[in-house]
């Protein structure tokens, strides 16, 4: 039998303007990791793996006695950090009562793709503004205040109306304020709120993406279709896993752990409703209309419901239709009354964000050859030809983020965003600071350019400097042996900001090779089933933030790509929010995503015989015939200032 021990954590908490000191005791017998424990008290350690002991992010540091330290904590800490207490949180069990300290990390400033491309549509919401007289009551006349004003809509042509009890509570106060002149607001049959005078002039609604990393949102004056302010924020789920297959393994832990996710991204929505308050001046509780995507387990999670048997065959989502709930049911703060409409899925994992962006792009209605790519944790593709979609997921992972990768770090300040290799390193560092890691579109650039000097070879093997032959000294004095095979630094100690070298290992680039190969195979399956070969493709949209800023000629040379001339791929952002926008906006837009949902066909890769063939292919570092080192420039990059 284990002994009773007590945890202390401690860490520091950003709270109006300043950082606070916490402490928090917890009392175990010692069988549950310390990350495990944290997460039961919603204090929040990154741990971008899941907690699965890959990624070497949830260090901590511990006083007092606790099991050995592990082989993969001596693979992913350094000597002097274990020397100095720092543990993994997700290895970490305590034999005795212990201190945890958790390392204040430095706050990223992280840039979010907001904007995209979009289709014009008509101004027309599902939801309307009504000013309306109601009659008195008198002594000779009894009726309700209820009964006055249902009489009052259907005189305007509104039959069946229907009040929800938490609008009801407030009409008699609401009536008497307003002399029983009112405005109410309606969607279809339901009324949605009931205001004093006349407010006909004011109506806003909320379009979101809840992304599995960054969540953004932008408040949208429903009388002209004209954003007026946009905000975004980190997902706060990030706690629990980096990727959707982590979230998904927390959440079928228990109701509880389903629950902790559900109100982490309710807060990070609640968080960007109160930014947009404070930007325009305008009450949440002005916001009667609320719009969201997101891929199918995020959708799972926002709601609430369990996301469990998306993560198993045969890969059934709890719903796929369109859902529409009050707000008050999400905890979510706009108006209680509120409708909140998630968007329709395709499938398990393609969710509402690919329906936004097929939307958004006008995709079905291009008879062309189009290829959609969407990259992030998850990477969903669709085909088009003729009217005809085809649709697949591929398990990408965190790499193209910058997580688990030993360098890599999220789109923010100090991150190496695009490379150029001549006799030496040229680099370029968002804010401009010394780097502190490199994000996505710098790891592509990184390996695309080893591949083009020959330190990685399309196996991805970073080959020895000694097997190097021409290349300047400068470059192959940076290769070396590390503990898992070679690495390349990439910066050195003297660079950086945090006096460390920063280094490219053989593991990243293979946890890259398998996150291209799976995107590629992907679209090499839908190219198989529609017929499409390369060359016939007429255009490939990338979607989302990382085919935003990503150098379109790295991701040729390292065969991420259909080889295609480069003037055919256009980069349409943040396409899944538009497409959010335009059903916010839009009635028929909101019928047409329900309409678009059913009409994709969707591909389970895992079912294929010949997917596992064209990902051991697609495995391998060949980079398309396309020229693409003609144009590459160094200062030649995709500005960020659409970013937040």
């Amino acid at each position: 039998m284990r002994s009773i021990v007590q945890v202390t954590f401690v860490w520091q908490e950003q709270r109006g303007g300043r950082r606070e000191q916490r402490q928090e005791q917890v009392i175990t017998n010692g069988d549950k990791t310390i990350l495990g424990l944290a997460r039961e008290q919603d204090i929040k350690i990154d741990a971008t793996c899941g907690g699965r002991g890959r990624c070497g992010r949830c260090k901590v540091i511990v006083h007092g006695p606790a099991n050995d330290i592990s082989k993969s904590e001596e693979q992913l800490l350094t000597k002097e950090e274990l020397t100095g207490g720092v543990r993994l949180a997700c290895y970490v069990r305590p034999q005795g009562n212990v201190r945890i300290e958790i390392p204040t990390s430095r706050t990223e400033l992280v840039q979010i793709l907001t904007e995209g491309s979009e289709q014009a549509v008509p101004v027309e919401p599902d939801i309307t503004k009504e000013y309306l007289v109601v009659d008195k009551p008198e002594l000779e006349t009894p009726a309700g205040d209820r009964e006055r004003l249902l009489a009052a809509l259907e005189q305007a042509g509104h039959v069946d109306s229907s009040i929800p009890l938490g609008v009801m509570a407030d009409l008699p106060e609401v009536l008497r304020k307003g002399n029983h002149q009112v405005t109410v607001t309606r969607w279809h049959n339901r009324i949605v709120a009931i205001e004093s005078g006349d407010t006909t002039d004011e109506l806003f609604g909320l379009a979101v993406d809840i992304g599995t990393t960054t969540v953004v949102g932008g408040l949208i004056d429903l009388h002209q279709g004209k954003e007026l302010a946009v905000a975004a924020r980190l997902n706060g789920q990030a706690a629990y896993g980096a990727d959707v297959i982590s979230r998904v393994e927390y959440a079928s832990n228990g109701t509880s752990q389903l629950r902790r996710l559900q109100q982490a991204v309710i807060d990070t929505l609640n968080g960007i409703v109160a930014e947009l308050e404070d930007k325009t001046g305008i009450a949440a509780s002005k916001i009667h209309r609320v719009v969201l995507v997101g891929n199918t387990c995020m959708q799972h999670l926002a709601l609430g419901v369990s996301p469990t048997y998306i993560a198993r065959s045969p890969y059934t989502p709890a719903f796929s239709h369109r859902i529409d709930v009050m707000a008050t049911q999400l905890g979510l703060a706009v108006h209680p009354e509120a409708v909140v409409t998630f968007l329709p899925n395709v499938a398990g994992f393609v969710g509402a964000d690919t329906v936004g962006v097929v939307l958004a792009t006008g995709l079905a209605e291009r008879s062309s050859r189009v290829v959609m790519i969407d990259i992030g944790t998850n990477g969903e593709l669709v085909m088009s030809y003729e009217g005809k979609m085809v649709s697949c997921s591929t398990a990408a992972g965190p790499a193209f983020e910058g997580a688990q990768i030993s360098c890599g770090m999220r789109a923010g300040e100090g991150a190496i965003e695009f490379v150029e290799i001549g006799d030496d390193i040229e680099s370029v560092v968002i804010g401009g600071t010394p780097p502190r890691g490199i994000c996505g579109s710098g790891l592509i650039d990184m390996v695309a350019e080893l591949l083009r000097v020959g330190i990685v070879d399309e196996t991805g093997r970073l080959q020895d400097a000694a097997e190097l032959e021409g290349l300047a000294q400068s470059l192959t004095e940076r290769i070396r042996a590390g503990e898992a095979g070679n690495e390349f630094v990439v910066a050195w100690a003297a660079e950086t900001a945090d006096g460390n070298d920063l280094v490219l290992t053989q593991r990243d680039i293979r946890e890259l090779q398998l996150a291209k190969g799976a995107i590629r195979a992907g679209t090499k399956i839908l190219q198989k089933i529609l017929d499409i070969k390369d060359e016939d493709i007429d255009e490939l949209l990338l979607a989302g933030a990382f085919g935003n800023y990503i150098r379109k000629e790295s991701a040729m040379q390292m065969g991420l790509l259909p080889c295609i001339p480069l003037e055919r791929i256009r980069s349409v952002g943040n396409a899944a929010r538009v497409g959010a926008r335009q059903c916010l906006i839009s009635e028929t837009s909101l019928k047409e995503a329900s309409r678009l949902a059913l009409e994709i066909d969707y591909v389970e890769l895992s079912g294929r015989a010949d997917f596992q063939e064209a990902f051991m292919d697609a495995m391998l570092f060949t980079p398309g015939t396309v020229s693409v080192q003609d144009s590459t420039e160094i200062n030649k990059k995709v500005p960020r200032d659409q970013a937040v």
